[in-house]
């Protein structure tokens, strides 16, 4: 398996030829993965934005297909499932349905795992598209389409607070009718709506969006979206969402199940896998529930502020933006405890005091997973998985080293690894590319 994710895309669509199950199938995989950017970074989803399926929502918290692929067809074994316990936008699953590989996926935000049964689930083309021509013609604004939901933050719409909102009334008030309408559709064309709709949020509100959380757009006051913005930029994704499902409705359903919950304890759900391949949050003190909190209030998946905080609180504890309960250590390393310890001397150096206690929930938090990892995965079999360092008051998190020794004594070896790519630090530690990005493959003893 060595170096598989340095292939270049031909040999990654050649070396999948023996996975898939027909020449009709081959041919559609080789046809989408052409439409991949090849310069992108393959644990990045920067190269997707033409890949169909994928590009259904910017999601740049995730690998590629071609790394899928690429690890995939560098097993010693021709893997029939394949899990992913951090599904994310579905990548892992796409790209299983299409070589023929029954997948099991775990993802925590609801909003996510319907985009992964969206992309999976086999729709008719026509018969959604004359849903959603039908559903729009019909559409009417009602009186408790502009109220705020329970909990919802006040800034959602207008007025806001202090002159500052995130959406105008018209565009608020149309996205809550669209949603309450799409109610009386079939469910998974329900679902695809609400993830179509979903995927045009940001770009009719007056906020930008990045791991940090929201700023306002530059001069958003004077250019307002409308509700005429907001279906323009839903009709689009209607269309390329139709494309793709045209393009494609010959594929083989397969086994795919998304189990939604938290990896920790829903894990417990899944019986076996061949393979495990995954990219778990990075210990970079990103809350990715924040990331998604337009999405997850505007589409009706929050419905209070307990439900918001009951979800983050679910997440991998890769972030301090929540108070963490304490919790039986697990992780055992040299080099965490040699870690932490540098991190509770510069304590008052860190822009959290909290971070020391955060990166070792993160490791037992991991440790946990790979507890799972060793029922469902038969000796011999791999977890590939990867992982990004992180560094703090100049502390640097080797995340990769410290997982290799806290998952030791639960027998899982690393059989092999290297760089994927170098990331950029913090602003707060000069913005250099000094972290590096890894994969880690590990096998079951």
């Amino acid at each position: 398996m060595t170096e598989f994710w340095q292939t270049s895309l031909i040999e990654t669509v050649q070396n999948s030829q023996r996975l898939t199950r027909s020449a009709t199938q081959f041919a559609d995989l080789g046809r989408w993965l052409a439409r991949y950017t090849e310069a992108a970074p393959t644990s990045s989803n920067q190269g997707t934005a033409e890949v169909p399926f994928q590009r259904w929502f910017h999601f740049k918290e995730a690998f590629s297909p071609k790394f899928v692929a690429d690890t995939l067809s560098a097993l010693p074994y021709k893997a029939e499932r394949c899990l992913d316990p951090f599904g994310g936008s579905g990548t892992t699953a796409v790209t299983c349905r299409m070589l023929g590989i029954s997948s099991a996926i775990v993802e925590v935000n609801p909003f996510l795992a319907d985009l992964i049964e969206a992309k999976l689930a086999p729709i008719s083309a026509a018969n959604f598209r004359a849903s959603y021509e039908q559903l729009l013609s019909e559409i009417v604004i009602e009186p408790g389409d502009k109220a705020l939901v329970e909990g919802m933050p006040a800034t959602m719409t207008e007025p806001g607070v202090n002159g500052r909102f995130v959406f105008s009334a018209d565009v608020y008030t149309t996205v809550r009718a669209i949603l309450r309408a799409s109610s009386r559709l079939e469910a998974g064309q329900a679902r695809l709506l609400r993830v179509l709709l979903g995927s045009v949020l940001v770009i009719n509100s007056n906020v930008t969006i990045n791991g940090k959380g929201r700023r306002y757009r530059r001069g958003w006051e004077s250019r307002q979206r409308t509700a005429s913005d907001l279906i323009s930029s839903l009709d689009d994704a209607v269309d390329m969402a139709t494309d793709d499902l045209t393009l494609y409705s010959n594929l083989p359903s397969g086994e795919h199940v998304v189990h939604r919950g938290d990896a920790r304890t829903a894990l417990a759900g899944v019986d076996q896998a061949d393979v495990a391949i995954f990219s778990p949050p990075y210990p970079n003190s990103f809350d990715y529930t924040d990331v998604y909190n337009l999405e997850l209030w505007m589409l009706g998946y929050l419905k209070s502020g307990p439900d918001n905080r009951t979800l983050r609180h679910q997440t991998l504890r890769s972030h301090v933006q929540m108070k963490w309960q304490n919790t039986q250590q697990l992780a055992s390393s040299v080099s965490l405890e040699g870690t932490l310890e540098a991190l509770r001397r510069a304590r008052t150096d860190l822009w959290n005091p909290h971070i020391p206690e955060m990166i070792g929930f993160y490791f037992d938090d991991l440790v946990t997973v790979f507890g799972h990892l060793r029922r469902i995965l038969a000796p011999g079999h791999h977890a590939i998985i990867a992982v990004g360092d992180s560094q703090y008051a100049g502390i640097h998190v080797d995340v990769a080293s410290i997982l290799e020794e806290c998952v030791a004594n639960l027998g899982f070896r690393v059989v092999e690894q290297g760089a994927i790519r170098s990331m950029r630090n913090s602003s707060q530690h000069g913005g250099g590319l000094e972290l590096s990005e890894h994969c880690l493959v590990f096998e079951r003893a």
